[in-house]
């Protein structure tokens, strides 16, 4: 290195990855309601761009546009092509995009809580890809061919995913920036409590939500069930020393023993929800409608399982299905 300035011949191209104009391609493709045509996405899109300014021949490049399209029709996406009124006279002038709705998550549908976190992660790749520079590049290139509104925002087409644990982006947030925070709780078969905690990490762990932490008080390492979290999470304006990764690992080892130690074994009636539930949360085992699976609270997993009533049956544990019971008995009575 000489310290000197690089003039404009000597910047050297970043290579063009398949994944990369994928990405910008559909970003492109769902920046605008008209559509696009092939002239306009080969401007905009630098996978084609560079093509281009390579001396590829145009054969080459439409060849290579075709294979894109088909890719993303492969993957599920809706690429739409129509050819504009007035542009009627020359069928070259399709116009290609991608309709906005079919982003929208179908109503009605539910998730099981494994394939809820999967999708969570999977939209974590998104937002971080949508922010590359070679997304960015593309919709730079649309705004100034005036082919995107100036408030176009890649991240307005990241999936959004949410869980029914209003506290978990706070927590993974006070994990990261190290805060401690304090939260009522409710043990099972106890009273409320208050907890001051250092957050360590949110975990899914047999079905349930919960956060590895440092209880303050208790000098130990906790783990809390976030549906037992009954008030709002506070931050107490104290930050803690970052654990060690040996730490970290020492928790979640003590955690995935405890889990193991909770079996539980129920069979249910095929063709009802509960079978359903339990087929698209477990892996393929030969057509069986028992399940075996671990736990990590009685009282919870009971919960979830009392809303499918008589399709389900509890083999193991014996608490399990008292704890079923008694809640039946308790709704039974309180609408006697």
């Amino acid at each position: 290195m000489t310290g000197e300035p690089l003039g404009e011949g000597d910047w050297q191209k970043e290579p063009d990855t398949k994944p990369e104009r994928l990405l910008s391609l559909t970003l492109a493709l769902l920046s605008n309601s008209v559509g696009l045509s092939k002239e306009e996405l080969f401007r905009s899109v630098r996978g084609y761009s560079l093509a281009i300014e390579d001396g590829v021949k145009p054969d080459a490049i439409n060849k290579m546009f075709e294979r894109d399209k088909q890719s993303l029709r492969d993957m599920g996406v809706q690429v739409e092509t129509f050819i504009r009124d007035s542009d009627m006279d020359d069928n070259t002038e399709s116009r290609y995009f991608i309709p906005a709705e079919t982003f929208v998550w179908p109503k009605g549908t539910s998730l099981t809580p494994n394939q809820l976190r999967l999708l969570e992660l999977a939209a974590k790749v998104w937002a971080r890809a949508s922010f590359s520079a070679e997304a960015s590049r593309a919709v730079m290139r649309l705004k100034a061919l005036g082919m995107a509104s100036e408030g176009l925002e890649l991240a307005g087409f990241a999936p959004r995913i949410l869980t029914n644990e209003p506290g978990i982006l706070q927590l993974e947030e006070a994990a990261r920036d190290r805060l401690e925070v304090t939260f009522d709780y409710r043990a099972p078969e106890r009273s409320v409590e208050r907890r001051v905690v250092h957050p360590w990490q949110v975990r899914h762990v047999a079905g349930q939500w919960l956060l590895v932490c440092w209880d303050v008080e208790r000098q130990d390492v906790r783990n809390f069930m976030l549906k037992r979290i009954v008030s709002r999470i506070k931050p107490t304006g104290e930050q803690f020393e970052a654990i060690t990764q040996a730490q970290l690992e020492d928790a979640l080892e003590r955690l995935r023993l405890f889990t193991l130690q909770n079996t539980a074994v129920v069979s249910v009636v095929p063709g009802t929800e509960a079978w359903v539930h339990f087929e698209m949360d477990s892996h393929a085992h030969g057509g069986s409608t028992t399940y075996e699976f671990n736990f990590m609270d009685v009282h919870l997993l009971a919960e979830q399982l009392r809303v499918f009533g008589a399709t389900v049956t509890v083999h193991a544990p014996s608490e399990l299905r008292d704890a079923i019971r008694s809640g039946l008995e308790k709704v039974a009575n309180a609408h006697a």
